[in-house]
């Protein structure tokens, strides 16, 4: 994935950092915010236990009525509301609403559900034979709630928001370059030994520096192989003619022998000498298909008349071994392709079924521009798949049959060769083969 996988590591580290800044503000402004709000309650309780006092040291209630009367035409009704009653007399500019003690309400609980202050403070009880009801506005508390919303709305939200997107764009690069990472270390350990990780931005130089690491390894490790390579194809070169040469004096040798053991032994020395000449023989071709030998002289190929010829050459030897070969053709494309490394593609797939197969229905199939062969003998397991396209692997069970190990590599080179995909799978029972070639753009 080029992106962020639900559990991908950078994906958590970065929504781990959004949440501990979330949390971290949140817990800041609660503070903030609760500490504003207790210093404004303290605030109104001082004001009001001042009007109180104010009012119970007066006295005579004729004074009391007047002081009241005079607080009430001096205040705000948002900001206080006060009312005073005894001996028949009474003033103030409100209605307050018969409690004991202190309470808190609200502007409709007053009838002034227009008023600005959204709830009061008040206090209500006797003083000096009549009762008094002071009760203070809280408009500082519903302005500290409209700063604290403001806050909120173009503060907190807007730097969440920026914050997370700043941590998903760094977790989405980080998670890019783990990607590159994981292609590359996939790429390779399927063999393809000239993968490397692509240049990343900058901002992650952890990871540049174990991309670099891995690049260097696989430089190493190519280096290395291909020594290795040019080694087994100059040995095979160079004893490819000795050899020859040992298979022809056998040949004469077995002219000359009078028939009897040293004859036949002879003939199976010749025969063992071919089977090595064969073997050098193919791994030479594999070299050069490796490196790249006629990859310029690609051109279109009939698939469909390809297999078509192939079924017909093959079909007379698997019928005398107890095989049926079927072949599908759907939709066939041209391909891009060399028709004689083809040819030797789709014969290896079908000696290596007819070899490793007891019986039974080998199928050919084209569709497009997908080969597929399928057989119906043991299989290969899947922890084997990439093992048997080395050269020279055999399996245990195939010791004791005749092959030496190269058929499938050389189908590797071939697809390599081609650009083509090279897939195998279990069939249940049996083995797929599966080649997707590349069309050839008209």
């Amino acid at each position: 994935m080029t992106g962020l996988a639900p559990r991908s590591t950078p994906l958590r580290l970065a929504l781990v950092v959004i949440g501990v800044f979330v949390l971290f503000l949140a817990a800041g402004l609660t503070v903030a915010y609760a500490t504003l709000r207790g210093t404004l309650t303290e605030e109104t309780a001082g004001r009001l236990e001042q009007i109180v006092s104010e009012i119970a040291v007066i006295p005579e209630a004729e004074e009391r009525i007047e002081r009241v009367r005079e607080l009430a035409a001096a205040a705000d009704p948002e900001r206080l509301l006060i009312s005073y009653a005894a001996e028949g007399m009474s003033a103030g500019n409100v209605a307050a609403p018969r409690f004991d003690g202190y309470g808190s309400f609200g502007g409709d609980d007053l009838g002034r559900g227009g008023e600005r202050a959204e709830r009061y403070a008040g206090w209500s009880g006797t003083v000096g034979g009549g009762r008094l009801t002071v009760l203070v506005g809280q408009e500082a508390l519903a302005e500290l709630n409209a700063i604290f919303a403001a806050i909120l709305g173009l503060s907190v939200v807007p730097a969440t928001l920026l914050t997370s997107a700043i941590g998903l764009v760094a977790a989405r690069r980080a998670g890019a370059r783990v990607d590159a990472i994981r292609t590359t270390l996939g790429r390779l350990r399927v063999g393809d030994l000239a993968a490397r990780v692509p240049p990343g931005r900058a901002g992650a130089p952890d990871l540049d520096e174990i991309a670099a690491d891995l690049d260097r390894m696989a430089e190493a490790r190519q280096a290395a192989t291909e020594a290795l390579r040019q080694v087994s194809s100059d040995i095979a070169h160079d004893l490819r003619t000795p050899i020859q040469r040992v298979a022809v004096l056998l040949e004469r040798l077995s002219e000359t022998l009078p028939d009897g053991e040293a004859a036949a032994l002879a003939d199976r020395a010749r025969d063992a000498t071919a089977g090595v000449i064969e073997t050098f023989r193919v791994l030479l071709q594999i070299a050069q298909l490796e490196g790249g030998q006629g990859r310029g002289l690609l051109g279109p190929v009939d698939l469909g008349a390809l297999l078509r010829d192939i079924t017909e050459v093959y079909t007379p030897a698997a019928e005398e071994s107890g095989h049926a070969i079927d072949l599908r053709i759907e939709d066939p494309v041209p391909v891009l392709g060399d028709r004689t490394l083809l040819s030797r593609l789709v014969a290896n797939l079908v000696e290596n079924a007819l070899k490793h197969t007891p019986g039974g229905r080998i199928a050919l199939a084209l569709r497009g521009t997908e080969l597929t062969v399928r057989d119906e003998g043991p299989g290969i397991p899947e922890a084997e798949h990439a093992a048997v396209l080395r050269r020279l692997y055999r399996r245990e069970s195939s010791r004791t049959t005749p092959g030496s190990g190269l058929g499938l590599a050389l189908v590797k080179a071939v697809t390599d060769l081609h650009g083509a995909e090279l897939a195998l799978s279990d069939a249940g029972p049996g083995l797929k083969v599966t080649v997707r070639l590349q069309a050839h753009a008209a």
